[in-house]
């Protein structure tokens, strides 16, 4: 397994993590730079636009719910 999912060579290799399990967040990660052509995000950075998101979504719907 890389360190980078974004240097590996297969969605497969990119998201496994070390038990075997998928990871989303590296899946993300390495479709980012396939879809890109380039660098793409990193792990980290796709776990913080998750976080922000699901932030964003829970403060919408604390001000319309």
């Amino acid at each position: 397994m890389t360190t980078d999912p974004r240097a590996a060579d297969t969605l497969d290799e990119a998201a496994r993590d070390p038990d075997g399990m998928y990871n989303g967040a590296r899946a993300l990660s390495w479709l980012s730079a396939v879809l890109t052509g380039g660098n793409g995000m990193s792990e980290d950075e796709v776990r913080a636009t998750f976080a922000g998101a699901k932030a964003k979504r829970a403060d919408e719907c604390n001000a319309n719910c």
